[in-house]
């Protein structure tokens, strides 16, 4: 529980330290209205939720089981 305490903190920590930065920034010239940068984004996306469902389908499918019994 204090694992996740901190790791909470320390990403709260970060979001003050970083908002200010990011606050400045022109994201829809960047990202949005560039199509090789929107692009990436959805490949990253769609990595991203292919894992995911891979993971959800491993754990459901290949659960874990205990040797000790």
């Amino acid at each position: 529980m204090l694992s996740i305490l901190l790791q909470i903190l320390a990403l709260v920590i970060f979001i003050a330290l970083i908002w200010p930065y990011a606050k400045q920034e022109n994201w829809k010239e960047k990202f949005i209205d560039n199509k090789q940068a929107r692009s990436i984004l959805i490949v990253f996306v769609l990595i991203l939720l292919f894992t995911f469902g891979l993971s959800l389908l491993f754990e459901n499918f290949y659960p874990i089981e205990r040797l000790d019994r």
